[in-house]
């Protein structure tokens, strides 16, 4: 069964972007304190409570209340588990209603 969770730790999130085949910098969590103007929040993506997909979104302020969400290079996950991707787009998707996306590029 899938889940996942808003805030995970910057050594938790880091832990399994360098683990993972995906790695990439613009996914690490010394990254998105180089975007000081944008907010930043880091989800981990679980599968029976074992991290399986991670995804650092960076979040701008926009007019009228909006935000835009950025997820560079990322999330970091196993694309070709498509159930696990499935999970994750509607999970971003769900994130991106509740942060009052205009959108969300990935």
């Amino acid at each position: 069964m899938f889940s996942y969770k808003i805030g995970i730790s910057a050594q938790e999130h880091d832990d399994f972007v360098t683990a993972h085949p995906q790695a990439n910098l613009l996914q690490s969590s010394a990254w998105a304190q180089i975007k000081d103007n944008w907010a930043n929040e880091r989800l981990g993506f679980y599968k029976d409570d074992h991290l399986v997909a991670a995804a650092s979104v960076l979040i701008k302020p926009l007019p009228l209340g909006m935000t835009m969400l950025y997820i560079p290079r990322g999330p970091i996950m196993d694309y070709g588990d498509k159930e696990l991707l499935a999970f994750v787009l509607a999970s971003l998707k769900k994130f991106a209603k509740e942060k009052k996306s205009a959108l969300c590029k990935v």
